[in-house]
Parts: structure tokens; sequence; C-alpha cells
């Protein structure tokens, strides 16, 4: 069954619905609720809750374009929720491969690559496609479905709910997010790793007693399988391309090495540009071989590619599981003394550090730092 086949097919009259027309205060409510988070997982549930309290929906379902135009690109059903759903469903992971291609689903690739609504009738009801955009670039497509068809009032309705969620997701991104790259930056790495440690202690220790059911359930879906990890990569040799060629040229190399990132590493991945020619990735693996092996395609993609201008750029990169209780601070040093390693012995290489401490190459300072990061 493909992905579109396993949307929600309610077929309800519009009668059935039981909504009223929204009043003045409705809009703003959404308005209120979608701008006080600034978690984005939180922003997309406002975002399809507001749909279904504002129009006439049976289900509005999010979907989120991964790759970039002229490479490979597949759809990600990031979130989803049905009339009559208390929370909406969100981030439903699935490994890369099992996503449908773009043109598996030829009428949403049609609203995604020429940016315009697109009606159609099919036997579960009317299917309203909007297209998502942000300030860079056109992101997925918003799925309504309806009893009928959405009136031009609604439709713009509609639209002006996703330029809110637009702007404000733009806010976010300006305040973490790398200007240079896209990547995120070293303002948005804490709450982000935070959460990872909670896992990590849940996946060895169970869930905690302060945690609501539905916490206990997310906890237990992600811990049980899968670890946490932080590398730390950096370009070698960076300021020999700065200095032959030019800052321009080198901010071309990083805005690159950001791209192949994005193309290298999972969705779900979190990836960071630190500053200068220092990036980090907080990446989700089995163990500690998966891990190594995502690392090491990064290295040797890197490694392959031709840069404009500068031709063969390597890079030399240090990992850390990432423990209970670990500050960031700690786990980044753990990883940074790996990355020096590898950059005293040879460079171009993937460092990891709990092996090095094994070979006694490094000693294991533990997972005890400041709170205070950096």
């Amino acid at each position: 069954m493909s992905q579109h086949e396993a949307l929600p097919r309610h077929s309800l009259p519009a009668e059935r619905l039981s909504l009223s027309e929204p009043t003045a205060v409705q809009p703003l409510e959404h308005v209120a609720d979608m701008t006080r988070s600034r978690d984005r997982e939180m922003v997309d549930a406002t975002l399809l809750s507001a749909f279904i309290d504002l129009l006439p929906v049976v289900s509005v379902v999010l979907w989120r374009v991964l790759g970039e135009p002229g490479n490979e690109q597949r759809w990600l059903r990031s979130g989803a929720q049905r009339r009559g759903d208390l929370v909406a469903e969100l981030d439903v992971s699935m490994p890369r491969q099992d996503l449908l291609l773009l043109q598996a689903m030829p009428d949403h690739a049609e609203c995604y690559t020429q940016v315009r609504v697109v009606h159609r009738t099919l036997s579960d009801g009317c299917h309203v496609l909007l297209p998502m955009a942000s300030e860079r670039e056109v992101e997925g497509v918003v799925e309504l479905v309806l009893p009928s068809e959405l009136d031009v009032v609604r439709v713009r309705m509609a639209q002006a709910v996703l330029k809110i969620h637009r702007n404000f997701l733009s806010l976010l991104d300006y305040s973490e997010r790398d200007t240079l790259t896209g990547l995120l930056n070293r303002k948005s790495f804490d709450e982000t790793f935070l959460k990872a440690t909670v896992l990590e202690a849940t996946r060895l220790y169970g869930p905690g007693s302060e945690m609501s059911d539905d916490e206990d359930s997310e906890s237990r879906r992600h811990a049980s399988i899968r670890r946490h990890w932080l590398g730390v990569i950096d370009i070698d040799f960076f300021k020999r391309v700065n200095d032959s060629y030019g800052h321009l040229i080198g901010d071309e190399v990083l805005v690159l090495v950001a791209r192949i990132m994005r193309n290298t590493f999972r969705y779900d991945d979190r990836l960071y540009r630190f500053g200068g020619e220092e990036f980090v990735v907080l990446l989700a693996a089995p163990d500690e071989t998966a891990a190594h092996a995502a690392f090491e395609r990064l290295r040797s993609t890197l490694e392959a590619f031709a840069f404009p201008r500068v031709g063969r750029v390597t890079a030399s990169i240090g990992f850390s599981d990432v423990r209970p209780g670990d500050t960031p601070q700690a786990a980044f040093e753990r990883a940074d003394r790996a990355v020096y390693h590898g950059k005293e012995n040879g460079r171009n290489q993937v460092c990891s550090h709990s092996v090095l401490v094994a070979a006694g190459q490094l000693t294991d300072e533990g997972s005890c730092g400041d709170v205070e990061l950096f």
C-alpha cells in the first residue's frame, strides 16, 4: 500500500461535520497558538489544528519534500490530523528508501513544482492541495480532504493560515539557522541535544515516573530502536582555501559542504554549522558501527567531490555517543578530542572517541561538564 493510499478515507456529508462558521476570534486564537512555541513540531501541530477548526475538512496531511531539485526527491508524511482526533500525528519515521518518489504522487508533484493550488475529486471526497513555501524554497504540500469543493473565500483563508505558518518559521530560521549555509546554528543546539539525552536515559533505564502516558509512549518508540551520536566535522586546511582563493570561494566551499551533508544524512538527523569550517551532526543510529558508517559516507563523498576552483577538499571527523545526563559541552568535547586526534594523525579520517579510549589513545573524562554551553 502506498503512502497516498494510506491516507484517511472518510466520506462524510457536509451536515455531519457539525462545523459552524469560524468566528472572528478563532483565527486570532490560532495565530496566538502558532506563535507561542519555538518548537517546530508544535508549530506544525498548531497548523493542522487550525485547518481542522477553521475549515470543513475531514482530514489534513502535511507532506514535506526531501532532497534538492535535480537530485532524487521523496515525500515525507510529516504530520496528519483527522476531525475528531485530539492531537495531530507528527513526524512518522520511515527509512528514506521506503518514502515515495516525488513523481509517484503526480497531483502533489504538480502542486509542488508549479506552486499552485490543485483540486481533485476522488472516491473519498475533494482533495485540495496547497503549496507550502518558505522564504528559501517550496518545502512541500498541505493536503485537505473535504466532502465538497472549497469556495474561493475558504481557499484564501487556508492560504492565509499557511502564510502565518511560513512567516513564523522564517522568524525561527532567522534566529536558529546559519545565514550562509542554511544549517542550524549553535544557538539552536541545546534543546535538541537535551531531548537526545532524555531518550538515552529512557532507553537504558526506562521512562521516568514524571512522564505522561503520551511522553512515555513516544520515548519508548524512539528509544527502543536507536541511539544518538554527536559528530564534529572540521574541513582540513580550510585556511589555505581562504588564503589561496579568497573568502568568497571559501564561502562557496562551505555552502557546498552543507549541501553534501544534507544529501548524505537522514532527514531526521540534525545538522549544524558552529562557525568557520566547523560543522556538527546529531544523528540517530542503532549502534556505533552504523554511526561510523554514516560519518564515513560523508567523509568519502567530500573527498570524491570536485569543488569548483579548489578541487579536492577533505574533512576530519570525530564522534561520540550521547550519554544519559550528558551536557552539550561534555559530548562536544569528546567528539572534538577525537577530531583533534584525527588531525594529528593524518587528517581525512573518521575517529570514534570510544574506540580511541579503548585503544588507550585517549582518556575518557566522563560525561560531566559545565551546564553552560561553550
